[in-house]
């Protein structure tokens, strides 16, 4: 357990900072972020120059070769194309939204969307014909819609600019190919719980359970992982109170082959990863009932017993004698923590395994925010914040922050209030700003509930005030905000 006493826990704006540039978004340090804001200053310049002088006048000339000189910067830091893209009145330069210029750039927004634009992408040819051709695009009178911007730009030579729109039949594809997903991933977890239920039943009884529908089954979560990243996470907010066990270990499972995947393991190893950790905890199963669900504090001759399950636990793999060691190793090491002061004890020099420590900290953070009988759940960021504390003792600490960035401050699933007092559901987690997801509103500000949730980006600008649309108040445990099934929003 962590003592979560030690010390002051970080806020979400402090994990988030200290998360952050472990994501994937490509504009996470300061450095790429100022080339994306200079690009998007270079490119309203450009658009302001052209509207107020003709093409050969020396501002004009400037400020394209300032865009070209921007675009350039970008692609230093290994694009071969940028995208900006506008939803909703706010400017994103690829999936990085950014504020202020959202507010500034007003009138390069306005003038984008009258033309029918709303994705724009310069690729790594870019030269100073494409920053005149897209500066007369963005003021000519002529142009009104998406079929006579791509005209226009093929006859000034602009090769190196694309655009396009976002219509409501490319959404309803989407959805579509999203909905497929999710299915897909519930058929696989509802398979796994019943393939562990039959594990924990025959080795119950001392009997050999079959490894193959695991992996088959790991397999499945793979490939639906590889797909729709979202559809197999989401799965995690499945919380069964009555089947923890069988639902605990789907949940870390899931977990760790999403951040396993997000290191950069191959499917191999992948496929290793999520068996071990699907039968990390078998131990428990020689562990008697009475002591496992004890509510009150258990006595020491009863810690040993508990203790024991990770011995226990590899050698009833060891026995089965499968032909991958990493379960058995996973079972024995998960609750060694990082700084080798957990169990079992070895004396001689020892470092956790890379799959261990993996497990380890998903099983921590499924643990804590799933609620038992004896305990209410922590809330998602509490958790998080939980780990951080412990990175360097109990958690590594490259790996806690990388869950952090791949969960965000508010992970899917999470119920969160609204600054209107609106109630809703982290639907996806927006890489480039963990604090800022994309969420459900379920319920409004009088308490009604809502038949279709409105999906909010809360990284959306108001253009009159220049300030966020909306911002999170706080995180709830779904049972207090009346949310019993919180994966079917997701």
């Amino acid at each position: 357990m962590t003592d979560t006493n030690e010390e002051r826990l970080e806020s979400a704006e402090e994990i988030a900072a200290m998360a952050q540039p472990a994501t994937r978004d490509p504009f996470a340090t300061a450095k790429r972020l100022e080339r994306a804001r200079e690009f998007a200053r270079a490119l309203a310049v450009a658009q302001t120059n052209a509207s107020l002088y003709p093409p050969t006048h020396p501002l004009v000339v400037a400020s394209s070769d300032e865009l070209v000189s921007a675009v350039s910067d970008i692609m230093a830091l290994g694009f071969t194309e940028v995208t900006v893209n506008i939803y909703k009145g706010t400017l994103f330069i690829e999936n990085h939204v950014l504020p202020e210029e959202s507010v500034t750039y007003r009138k390069l927004i306005e003038e984008l969307l009258a033309r029918g634009i709303s994705a724009l992408t310069l690729d790594e040819t870019f030269a100073q014909p494409d920053a005149v051709g897209l500066a007369a695009l963005l003021n000519s009178n002529d142009v009104r819609d998406i079929d006579a911007a791509r005209a226009f730009l093929e006859a000034q030579g602009a090769r190196a600019v694309s655009v396009a729109e976002t219509t409501e039949l490319d959404e309803a594809l989407r959805d579509e190919e999203n909905a497929e997903n999710k299915a897909q991933g519930r058929e696989a977890y509802d398979q796994g719980v019943e393939l562990m239920r039959d594990v924990e039943t025959k080795a119950k009884l001392g009997k050999v359970f079959e490894v193959e529908p695991l992996q088959s089954m790991v397999s499945r979560l793979l490939d639906t992982l590889f797909k729709d990243p979202a559809a197999v996470l989401g799965l995690t907010a499945i919380k069964s109170h009555d089947n923890y066990t069988l639902n605990h270990s789907i949940n870390v499972c899931i977990l760790a082959l999403s951040l396993g995947s997000s290191l950069g393991l191959d499917k191999e190893s992948l496929k290793s990863l999520g068996l071990s950790a699907l039968l990390y905890d078998l131990g428990k199963v020689r562990i008697p009932e009475d002591i496992l669900n004890k509510e009150g504090p258990l006595t020491a001759d009863e810690w040993q017993i508990v203790k024991s399950h990770a011995a226990e636990g590899a050698d009833l793999l060891k026995r089965i004698q499968l032909v991958d060691q990493m379960p058995m190793i996973v079972a024995y090491e998960h609750h060694q923590r990082h700084d080798l002061q957990g169990y079992p004890e070895i004396g001689e020099p020892h470092e956790q395994h890379l799959f261990s420590k993996v497990v380890a900290l998903c099983d921590a953070y499924d643990a804590m925010t799933t609620r038992r009988p004896f305990r209410r759940e922590i809330r998602p960021d509490k958790a998080l914040a939980v780990l951080m504390q412990g990175r360097n003792k109990a958690y590594d600490p490259s790996l806690t922050k990388a869950l952090v960035a791949m969960l965000g401050i508010y992970p899917m699933g999470a119920v969160v209030t609204l600054d209107d007092k609106s109630t809703a559901v982290v639907f996806r987690v927006n890489r480039d700003d963990l604090l800022r997801p994309r969420v459900k509103v379920v319920v409004d500000a009088e308490g009604r509930h809502i038949a279709e949730p409105p999906v909010v980006d809360l990284r959306l600008i108001d253009s009159t005030t220049g300030t966020f649309q909306h911002s999170i108040i706080e995180c709830v445990p779904s049972v207090e905000a009346g949310i019993e099934d919180v994966w079917q929003y997701l």
